[in-house]
């Protein structure tokens, strides 16, 4: 099984689309099934709320409200490994500081995979032998690890 983290922006996302599908939410698919082990810290689920909770802007657009944001993260919950009070990863991202709490929990579960939009961790490329990925990269690898039939079909 893969040992993955996932930073906060493909949580926001699986939720804006969770009526579409996308990447997104075929990844958390493969977390539901058991095919990707993936760990969590509190403040990536506090920061998914936050986002989710505070924009009205996103409410307006995706027609949801805070309570179902609050649903989302608290789901997040019972599918992942908490890490809890992850060392701190002071400097590792030096073109966003704010980052560094995502590199930190990778670095605490031990982690092989930190998935990401963000350019400012993709751009490391890895860090303390975490591979930093865009999702689709990590979806392709999970599907053919997996044999899942969608592999073979090329990416939705």
């Amino acid at each position: 099984m893969t040992k993955a983290v996932f930073d906060t922006n493909l949580f926001v996302s699986a939720f804006l689309t969770r009526e579409a599908g996308g990447v997104s939410n075929e990844l958390l698919r493969f977390v539901r099934e058991g095919t990707v082990d993936l760990h969590v810290s509190p403040e990536i689920i506090a920061e998914t709320l936050a986002t989710l909770v505070t924009s009205v802007r996103l409410q307006e657009r995706y027609a949801y409200d805070a309570a179902m944001a609050i649903r989302f993260c608290d789901d997040l919950c019972t599918v992942t490994t908490p890490v809890v009070d992850p060392p701190p990863a002071p400097g590792a991202v030096p073109r966003d500081p704010d980052d560094d709490k995502i590199i930190a929990c990778a670095i605490a579960a031990g982690a092989e995979f930190l998935v990401t939009r963000d350019r400012d961790l993709l751009s490391l490329g890895s860090y303390a032998g975490v591979a930093i990925v865009a999702p689709e990269d990590f979806l392709h690898r999970v599907r053919a690890q997996s044999n899942d039939p969608s592999s073979k079909a090329g990416e939705k």
